[in-house]
This record gives structure tokens, sequence and C-alpha cells, in this order.
């Protein structure tokens, strides 16, 4: 098996599953933030937490990446006076 169709295979069963939890969390919740409440499904609350983590992990992550990039900048210009 190649890696397009292992990839291919992948995202249709990755599609498979979010379209099950979808359907089976469809229950109202009360979301409290700040002054406001919001009434939503359970699978959008966890959908949008799932996506704010992605968002700060990938923040955290690029910022991490700039850092060593810059530390080892330093080190070379050090070694090379």
């Amino acid at each position: 098996m190649n890696s397009s169709n292992f990839k291919l295979i992948f995202i249709l069963i990755l599609i498979f599953i979010s379209t099950l939890f979808i359907g089976q969390n469809t229950q109202e919740v009360t979301v409290n933030l700040l002054f406001q409440t919001y009434s939503t499904s359970v699978a959008i609350v966890v959908v949008s937490m799932l996506l704010i983590g992605i968002l700060v992990g990938w923040f955290f992550k690029g910022n991490n990446n700039s850092n060593k990039k810059e530390t080892i900048e330093k080190i070379n210009t050090e070694s090379t006076d």
C-alpha cells in the first residue's frame, strides 16, 4: 500500500468518526462565557475547544522555533569571533 492510499483511507476514517461524533452529540448545553450565556450542541463546544487548543499549540511552537534559530545564530556568531 503506497502512502497516498494510506492517507486517503486515514482521512476517510477520520471523516467517518467525526460524522458519528457530531451525530451522537446533538444535546444542547449552556455555555457561560464571561457575562454571556450561549446554548449550543456538545459537538460544537468540543470541536471549538479542539481548534482553540490547536491554535495555542501552533502559536507556542512557532515562538519556540524562532528562539532556537536565534540561539543557533548567536552560538555560530560567538564561535566565529
